[in-house]
């Protein structure tokens, strides 16, 4: 492309000094916004834990069960009664016009003081549900954001590899001129490099499932590009043991505790049961308002009636106190085997994350060995070609098993990354 030449007058230094502000300004613009869209992991975790609303739906639904603690363990309300005889019936010192009676129920000792304690457990099981969400939020969020970094770095490798296939073009349209080549060698290399450019597309559409899934976590629904803060990775290193990683799922992961309160709750119900097997009473006073006899003149004539009364509720029916103990024995019993079998679930899961990455760390460095020896073939075969014209075919065969090495090698790196990951989500809490 030719260069374009402006004319400049003395009185245009004006015009050029403003078109050169204009340029700066567009220029730091530009590179601004690119540095603002570029995104740490930890500011997106951070956004994530702050914004997202399973994360805020599960701290509510834990604050609204621990309201339940209040409304459980108060006294049952006071009765209050009136009553006014539609025919007044006649007492000794008068006819009776009126009655009051109140009452207020006790439960027995302690029983108030239970079913707080179950509401209260009830709702600690809630709260290990957001550490579990929080840990698998951690891992939707990681597995996305280092996957968009794999589709960067394979777009990259493509790239590279269309500049090596155009310069593979250009000896062959050399070649083909001077008459040592064929046409097909050149339309075989343009192909290919339309394929790999088709590939950049397609690598970059699939960046959008990755950015959807970010957007989401972090409830940003306008997000239309994340720029990934990573410059290099290397091989991720993995510090494996089983024994610990099982001890430490038995003693603190988020799911085993929530069984554990799951457990802890039947306990509570059945001291709750024992409680509630128990006789109840109450305190009542009854008030009659007594009218003067107007036909003879007794002692204490008018007088008002107030009757104290003590009243027991006993639970002489105890078919279903029986049964709730049975139900929460059976309830403990199943969440243990349930213990037992989550365990079990998550010690097999860390084991195929073990052998994913040694998959991952055989396919890297076969990847790395099968690259080192094509660099060596791909220069002796660049040079029968370039000279002889010969050997086309394996030219292209090499670069595009060079191409696939180096992708091989890229994501395996990111998969050594995301089964780290993997394994923090069952160990890391």
């Amino acid at each position: 492309m030719g260069r374009i030449k402006i004319k400049v007058h003395k009185n245009d230094n004006t015009i050029i000094m403003k078109i050169n502000q204009y340029i700066f300004i567009l220029f730091s613009l530009l590179f601004f916004n690119t540095i603002a869209e570029a995104q740490s992991l930890d500011s997106l975790l951070k956004k994530a834990y702050d914004n997202n609303p399973s994360l805020k739906s599960l701290q509510l639904e834990y604050e609204a069960a621990l309201q339940k603690g209040p409304q459980v363990s108060q006294l049952q309300n006071p009765t209050v009664g009136i009553g006014v005889p539609v025919l007044q019936p006649e007492t000794r010192l008068g006819p009776q016009q009126l009655s009051v009676s109140a009452s207020q129920m006790f439960p027995w000792f302690g029983s108030l003081k239970a079913k707080e304690d179950v509401a209260v457990t009830m709702a600690k099981s809630k709260y290990e549900s957001i550490a579990v969400e929080r840990l698998n939020l951690n891992y939707r969020l990681k597995s996305a954001y280092y996957n968009l970094y794999l589709l960067n770095e394979q777009q990259a490798i493509v790239r590279e590899n269309i500049r090596i296939f155009e310069t593979i073009e250009k000896v062959a349209l050399a070649k083909l001129e001077s008459g040592k080549s064929i046409a097909s060698d050149v339309l075989k290399v343009q192909i290919k490099i339309e394929d790999l450019k088709q590939k950049i597309q397609l690598l970059e559409e699939q960046k959008a499932n990755h950015q959807e899934s970010i957007a989401e976590a972090i409830n940003e629904q306008n997000i239309s590009n994340i720029h990934v803060d990573i410059n290099s990775l290397q091989f991720a290193v993995l510090n494996y043991d089983i024994e610990a990683y099982k001890k430490n799922i038995e003693r603190n992961h988020p799911i085993i505790n929530q069984i554990n309160w799951e457990i802890e709750v039947a306990n509570k119900s059945l001291t709750l049961n024992d409680y509630e097997g128990k006789p109840s009473f109450g305190f009542g006073l009854d008030y009659t308002m007594v009218g003067n006899r107007t036909d003879a003149e007794p002692i204490d004539n008018g007088r008002d009636i107030l009757v104290p009364k003590v009243m027991i509720s006993l639970p002489i029916y105890r078919k279903k106190y029986t049964a709730k103990n049975q139900e929460e024995t059976l309830k403990k019993e199943a969440y243990a085997y349930q213990k037992q079998s989550v365990t079990n679930q998550m010690v097999r899961d860390l084991q195929n994350y073990k052998s994913d990455y040694e998959r991952a760390k055989l396919i890297f460095e076969l990847a790395q060995k099968q690259i080192q020896l094509s660099d060596s073939a791909y220069s002796i075969l660049m040079a029968d070609y370039s000279s002889q014209g010969k050997r086309f075919d394996e030219l292209m065969q090499l670069q595009s098993d060079v191409n696939r090495y180096e992708l091989e090698i890229i994501n395996a790196i990111v998969q050594s990354h995301i089964v780290n990951f993997k394994i923090e989500r069952l160990t890391n809490f």
